[in-house]
């Protein structure tokens, strides 16, 4: 069962959020520097009949549009993001998980541990009436006591409050002859021990399951034929146990054994039922307000559980969570996908749920365009794990699902998780923001060369020079992964979206674009940098003015807000941009001697115009972006 589950995790795991998003961003990348290229070859080498260096220009374009600085940006970002949750008790184990968790709108999980403290106690052990009876403490401590593997939070609270109450003196009169484990199909296990020459089968588990194979129930130190009367009263002690916030579980007994050949399931029959054991779990002081909180960042929790619906309804309700309307496992199964596929949009709890129907659960979450975080720490979590978008899981939890998560918590607190989703979110901030700066940049340059050279005798920048300019230009970019993101960024979940990242490109491009065409009219009419012989002059004032005009667009782009009044960059970006920009000003002069280069030496009121078209970039983007926010609510 474990190599199973284990091969069914590692041939299931299926594209992320993030891997999507790196794809559709490849592409775009691959189609756009194709078309270009063709633009460029097709304009200076056929129409200006210099097929060499328009080749030569082609691929200097294909370099100069492709951000070089993403692999190091993406990485030193995730990076950084996985140093800032280590110190908030929690591990990726997958880099790229950051980026997911925080994209995540939907998350999954158990209510054990999530919504409670997972400190289960041993309130109560009664007969079918209701009457405490420590036979029942015995029954369920041996059973308990005797199961082998590892112990769940019910036989350890059932052995911790045995031992306390000294019935460990007295089961070792019996000796264990066999057993069949627990398993989410039976929802039940049963235990045989021996004492002389008498047997007993003692099985403990969820009452559905226990009292539908019971025809006999021991009240009042008698047998008696179990009736659908007797029924209705046990089921409804049990329900009311449940409605008390308590976990119940039911104990039958048969006075016989088969034998080792013949010792089955099918024995599992006509047994006598003989009470509960009944446990509490209280929920965590502060997870009402993490949930809360979960909510307003636009995360909703659904609570996938194997416990009655009694009990999770009532520490549903308690934490916010919408108890009334609960879904079974038994329903699932009776559910197409498609109709299931609408009906867990509008429910938050699913009881008496196999590993099977939460990995279906999940997966329809995923196909109905949901990311989706899975938290879970036992072998049957696996599957799930491994179909989430981002596996969660916690240090304590089995081998097999640390191996099938993607982040590990040293606490199993959802406050853990919020923190986690912040950080994802700002990851993708900071990511987002260069492949905005960068692709608009790169994008304007592109399109005004274009442009130019359909007018303009040569070159508006040599292919030395555009790729000396994406040199300078990417020193700025260094400073994105410490950048600030704004609050109002972090509210709501962030998918990869590249057709909103297309179109940023387009939009800021062409506004770049007007700047560098009213820069073209500036160099050519007052300048008189009109002749082939004045080129080199036409070229150095243009890669200045390209250059500064890109290192401002940062402080537009990284923020929706307005730069500086209301939103500020950290200081290492401020510092990386100063210093890009002091590269900008004086590379040509220190290089204006070197032929490679074909710099010259600017005259003085060159820079009073650039400070004028700075300053006109400002306005005019400030303009678009208002315009833009306005007209598709994102920026």
């Amino acid at each position: 069962y474990l190599g199973k589950v284990g091969s069914e995790i590692k041939d299931k795991k299926e594209e992320t959020n993030f891997d999507k998003g790196i794809k559709s961003i490849s592409n775009l990348l691959i189609k756009y520097m194709a078309i270009v290229c063709l633009v460029v070859i097709v304009i200076d080498g056929i129409l200006k009949q210099n097929m060499g260096e328009a080749l030569l220009f082609a691929l200097s374009v294909a370099v100069g549009i492709t951000p070089s600085m993403l692999p190091m940006i993406l990485n030193v970002n995730l990076t950084k993001g996985s140093k800032s949750l280590a110190k908030k008790k929690t591990l990726v184990k997958k880099i790229e998980s950051i980026q997911n968790l925080g994209a995540i709108d939907i998350l999954c999980t158990d209510k054990t541990g999530t919504l409670t403290e997972n400190e289960i106690t041993l309130q109560k052990y009664i007969d079918a009436l209701g009457t405490e009876n420590e036979d029942i403490l015995e029954y369920a401590f041996l059973n308990s006591y005797y199961s082998t593997g590892i112990k769940n939070l019910v036989d350890r609270a059932i052995i911790s409050y045995g031992k306390q109450n000294k019935i460990d003196e007295k089961v070792k009169i019996y000796e264990k002859v066999d057993e069949i484990p627990f398993d989410y199909n039976r929802k039940k296990q049963s235990i045989v021990v021996k004492h002389k020459n008498t047997y007993r089968m003692i099985t403990k588990g969820a009452l559905e399951e226990i009292i539908k194979d019971c025809n006999i129930v021991h009240i009042n130190d008698k047998n008696e034929v179990i009736t659908e009367k007797i029924k209705k009263v046990i089921k409804s002690k049990a329900i009311e146990l449940a409605n008390d916030g308590m976990q119940v579980i039911a104990l039958a007994e048969k006075n016989s054994y088969p034998g080792i050949n013949s010792f089955n399931t099918d024995y599992e029959k006509d047994m006598t039922f003989v009470g509960f054991v009944a446990f509490l779990d209280p929920a965590k002081k502060d997870v009402k307000k993490t949930l809360s909180n979960l909510y307003k960042i636009g995360i909703k929790t659904k609570i996938l559980t194997g416990d009655n619906p009694y009990a999770t309804k009532n520490i549903c309700n308690m934490v916010g969570l919408n108890g009334n309307d609960i879904l079974l496992g038994s329903d699932i199964d009776k559910m197409t996908d498609e109709q299931l596929s609408s009906r867990i949009e509008e429910v938050d709890v699913f009881a008496r749920m196999n590993p099977l129907q939460k990995e279906r659960i999940v997966s329809l979450y995923r196909k109905n365009n949901h990311v989706v975080g899975y938290m879970g720490d036992g072998v049957n979590d696996a599957p799930s794990l491994s179909e989430a978008d981002v596996g969660i899981s916690v240090n304590t939890a089995t081998s097999i699902a640390k191996e099938a998560s993607d982040i590990i918590i040293l606490k199993q607190s959802l406050k853990v998780i919020y923190d986690g989703v912040l950080e994802g979110r700002k990851v993708y901030g900071n990511i987002i923001k260069y492949m905005k700066m960068a692709l608009s940049a790169d994008f304007g340059d592109v399109f005004s060369i274009m442009i130019s050279s359909i007018f303009i005798p040569f070159l508006p920048l040599l292919p030395i020079q555009m790729l000396l300019q994406d040199f300078i230009y990417d020193f700025s970019q260094i400073g994105i992964p410490y950048d600030n993101v704004d609050e109002s960024f972090l509210i709501e979940p962030k998918k990869w979206d590249t057709k909103g990242i297309s179109r940023f490109m387009k939009v800021m491009g062409i506004t770049s674009s007007l700047i560098d065409i009213i820069s073209f009219i500036i160099f050519w009419f007052i300048f008189k940098y009109n002749s082939v012989d004045k080129q080199a002059y036409f070229q150095t004032a243009w890669f200045v003015t390209c250059l500064t005009t890109e290192l401002m667009i940062i402080y537009n782009v990284r923020t929706a807000k307005r730069p500086f009044i209301e939103s500020n960059a950290s200081s290492k970006l401020n510092i990386l941009t100063i210093f890009s920009l002091a590269l900008t000003i004086i590379t040509p002069i220190i290089l204006h001697n070197i032929k490679t280069f074909h710099f010259v030496i600017l005259p003085t009121s060159f820079y009073f115009y650039l400070m004028g078209l700075v300053l006109l970039y400002f306005i005019i983007v400030s303009i678009i972006k208002r315009i833009y926010i306005a007209k598709y609510d994102e920026w």
